[in-house]
Order: structure tokens, then sequence, then C-alpha cells
């Protein structure tokens, strides 16, 4: 990745002091943007703060918020009334935004003060969907969140000046955290001469081959299963990595949907999050019982589902970009105190890759054995 300093900044005295007390809501024209809605036909949104110190005003971070998927309409019938579903039920503003997004300058040092989106997640098709018209085959929903995550970079090109930028980080967590890799060389492209990175938490999937044990449960989520991925796909009408896409057989592009396979296509420079037995998709996805976990059938799973995880991951310890794998079974809750490996936590390991330093941080201890895990 090419080398740049960032701006070291002063931290606040109280992390009340470096964020905002209000940031609003955004809602898309749907004049201007009419494909980029929800999956009830409201207009998608972001949440916007411009950056708090002018040293860092052309530095930018957009975060993809989470909220999992659907894929059945049993599962699409209880996130339509909700912010999961439709932007009837945005907050109007948020005291403050989520994780890489935050102005709380204790938890997110140094990105706290640069501009700051959140792309609010209401498309249930972890941001990849490009269906905007209802029809009988979606249940008479949209899947657009490929199209929302578009419009709102052309938005922010049109109204607050992103094309100045000289960072652009991107990131997201869990839903947005898979989003990321679907969107990072696109926006990129869209903005070509910044500096961008992507910066995934929890995103770093491969198919699902599930536990089938004594005490497995069932898919609580969607069916990650290599048989189920090209169903989502046509559901959702994906957009995904386009260098990807072009690379595979048509019958195989779904594979593109999972960074484990799409890591070799993605371009852009990219530091990954991930937890060595990430406890949403063990118990939501891989059929994992959580209470237990710790019984010796399901730890042997778990040791070899985190010597997947370790070995996919291999391509980016050995490579410019970052990773922060720690032994835990954890989804998205990494902060900037904890968990730590070699005494340095995912958000220090960042702004050292950041800035231009090898950043390679893998657990060898076993399965869900570091001590620090939150």
């Amino acid at each position: 990745m090419a080398v740049f300093a960032l701006v070291l900044v002063t931290f606040c005295a109280f992390a009340t002091s470096c964020q905002a007390d209000s940031v609003p809501l955004t809602l898309l024209s749907q004049t201007t943007y009419p494909t980029a809605v929800c999956m009830d036909g409201t207009p998608g949104g972001y949440y916007y703060s411009p950056a708090t110190n002018t040293s860092v005003g052309n530095n930018w971070v957009i975060f993809l918020d989470g909220g999992g998927e659907c894929a059945s309409k049993r599962l699409c019938d209880t996130r339509i009334n909700t912010t999961l579903g439709s932007s009837k039920y945005f907050s109007k503003s948020k005291g403050d935004l989520g994780q890489l997004a935050s102005g709380n300058c204790d938890q997110n040092p140094e990105i706290c003060q640069w501009n700051r989106v959140e792309v609010a997640y209401c498309s249930q098709d972890l941001h990849s969907g490009t269906r905007s018209e209802p029809s009988s085959r979606s249940w008479n929903y949209r899947f657009a969140g490929a199209l929302i995550v578009e419009s709102i970079v052309k938005d922010l090109q049109a109204k607050a000046n992103l094309n100045a930028a000289t960072t652009i980080m991107v990131g997201g967590a869990s839903a947005g955290g898979l989003g990321v890799w679907y969107h990072l060389d696109r926006i990129a492209q869209a903005v070509p001469s910044a500096h961008v990175v992507g910066t995934p938490i929890a995103g770093f999937y491969f198919p699902a081959y599930p536990y089938m044990g004594i005490n497995h449960t069932s898919s609580g989520l969607a069916d990650f299963r290599p048989a189920a991925w090209p169903d989502h796909v046509d559901l959702w009408q994906s957009k995904m990595d386009d260098s990807c896409v072009q690379a595979t057989p048509a019958s195989d592009q779904w594979q593109c949907m999972l960074a484990n396979y799409s890591y070799d296509y993605i371009t852009t420079p990219i530091f990954i999050t991930e937890a060595q037995t990430d406890q949403v998709v063990l118990t939501a996805h891989d059929w994992v019982p959580g209470n237990y976990v710790h019984q010796a059938p399901e730890q042997a799973y778990l040791a070899q589902w985190s010597h997947n995880m370790t070995a996919g991951l291999q391509r980016a310890m050995g490579s410019s970009n970052g990773v922060f794998n720690a032994a835990c079974f954890i989804h998205t809750t990494f902060y900037n105190d904890k968990p730590l490996i070699q005494g340095t936590s995912y958000h220090q390991a960042l702004l050292q890759w950041m800035a231009g330093k090898p950043a390679h941080y893998m657990d060898s201890c076993g399965v869900m054995c570091n001590p620090s895990c939150p």
C-alpha cells in the first residue's frame, strides 16, 4: 500500500467534546436517485458529520451498517416494519455514529475528527442488491443495497465535496463488513484522486459447512451453505466485485459474495479485522449451539473452523494488507482497548497500518484463548 503520513491530533479531554451533539439524517432524493430504496420503497439514507479538524478536513470514513440479511419471506416479513427494511423508522438524528465512524475520540482516536458517514442499512441484502422494483419473486420487496451505497457516494460528491478527499476509509461491520468487499474497488475508481482503503470488521466469510453434531441448531439467518448462495444472489440481484465476477464462470459467481474467494481480486488496500471464531457466523449460520461451545464436540468443530479462518487470512498476512485476527468468540466487539494481540488493539494496529507500517496480528494460542477478549 502507498505510504502516507497521518496528521496527529490532540486527544480530547472528554469524549463528548469530540463528537457532534446530533448527526442529522439525510434521505436520498427519490427524484435524483429513484432506485436507491429500502425494502419497502422508501428512500435510503445516511448520517454525515463534517470534519472537526481542518488539518484532516479531506479525510473521510464511510461506514456501512450491519444488521443481518433475509432470503426468505418469513424472515423478510420480520424486517419490513423496522429500520432494517424501511427508512420510515430511521432516527432523524444520532448522537454518535458507529464504530470507525464514531466521534468518540477515546474509542476512535484520530479518525474521530475526519468527515464521518454512516450508511443506514435497510435493504437486507448485505449491501449488494440491485432489485429496485418489487416482484412476486421477491415477495413484493426490493433489495437495492448496492444502489443505495452508490447513490450515497454520488450524493456526497455533489453536496459535500467528496471528490476533494485525499483519504477515504470504506468500513463496515457484519453485513456492512461483507458490503465493503463488494464496493471497495468501485469507490476507489469513483474517486481516483483519493487514497482509498477498506476496513471490514467481521466481514471475511467463507461458505457454511454447518456443525452437525450433538445439540446442533439450524440457520437463524440466511442459509450460507454453497447450494443456497445462487438463490440469494438471484433474489437480491447482487452486484459483487467486478473483477471477481469477470474472472469467474457464471455458475460459480456466487462465490464472489464471500471474501475468502474474492480476496484475490481486490486491488484496493484493505485491513481485515476478524475473530478466529466468529460468534454470530457460528451460531446463526453454522448451527453451533451457543450454550455448548465449551463441550468437546463443539470445540472440535470450532478448532477446524478457526483453522480455516487463519488459513484463509494467510494471504493477507503475507502481503501489504493488514490483519487483526483475535482468538475470541465475538463478532463485531472490537474496541480501542480490547481485545489485544501482542499488547495491541485492532484500532492501534489499524493506525499503524495507515501510517505505512506492517500490521499483521494473528493469535496462535488455540481456540477462544485470548484472555483480553471482551
